[in-house]
């Protein structure tokens, strides 16, 4: 039997071509709030306080947009033009992507109780942290122009990429916590910026879990 070396052939002779079109489109959204994301840390560390707010209105606005293409994406889903197996991979992947935008708007809300950074050192290492995370979520939107362009042997290396980013992300996990437990911060913004570690590493995972399942993609429609 002939392989399939297209995605869109192995998709898209249903005519669902916008299908990928709008997983594009939710990646750059999911991105972009990764993205404000490390700008209202950035923001934080230098006290200004406007800019932060400005980056957190922005990942909000774009997170809800990206909840927006999810819904379309679901809705295209639901016509019953994809086999099972199709569909759920698909969904795995949309489902993934808005994870992704949820967790950085999770950052961004427990810093609007933030008016200064908890401590120089906390500062750089959540910093490095979320600019970890703005490099995988890279990763990941190369990862599906990719896919789309059915360049299945750089999907395999750049999601190979994003499992050693994520990797890192939670080894530097162990010094944040090392480094929250050194400050001297009262009980309420201990818990504060252990939910923030928390919620930077849960983009990491997400980011990975589409990435695995970007791969499985790609597996599929040799």
């Amino acid at each position: 039997m002939e392989r399939t070396r297209n995605i869109l052939a192995w998709l898209g002779d249903k005519g669902e071509e916008e299908i990928l079109n709008l997983v594009l489109k939710h990646m750059e959204k999911s991105y972009e709030c990764v993205v404000e994301m490390k700008g209202s840390i950035e923001a934080l560390m230098k006290n200004d306080i406007t800019l932060k707010n400005q980056h957190i209105n922005r990942a909000k606005n774009t997170e809800r947009e990206g909840d927006e293409i999810k819904i379309k994406i679901m809705g295209e889903l639901s016509k019953g033009m994809f086999l099972p197996p199709d569909r759920e991979d698909l969904i795995l992947l949309n489902e993934s992507l808005n994870d992704i935008a949820d967790s950085a708007k999770g950052v961004v809300r427990l810093l609007e109780f933030f008016e200064k950074g908890p401590s120089e050192e906390l500062d750089k290492l959540l910093l490095d942290d979320s600019l970890l995370a703005v490099k995988a979520a890279e990763k990941l939107m190369s990862a599906i122009n990719a896919l789309v362009n059915s360049e299945a042997d750089t999907v395999m290396e750049v999601c190979a990429q994003i499992e050693i980013i994520e990797e890192e992300g939670d080894n530097r996990r162990r010094g944040l916590i090392q480094a929250l437990i050194k400050t001297s911060l009262g009980p309420q913004l201990t818990i504060l910026v252990y939910e923030i570690i928390d919620n930077i590493e849960n983009v990491l995972d997400c980011i990975k879990r589409a990435g695995s399942t970007v791969r499985l993609l790609s597996i599929k429609a040799r």
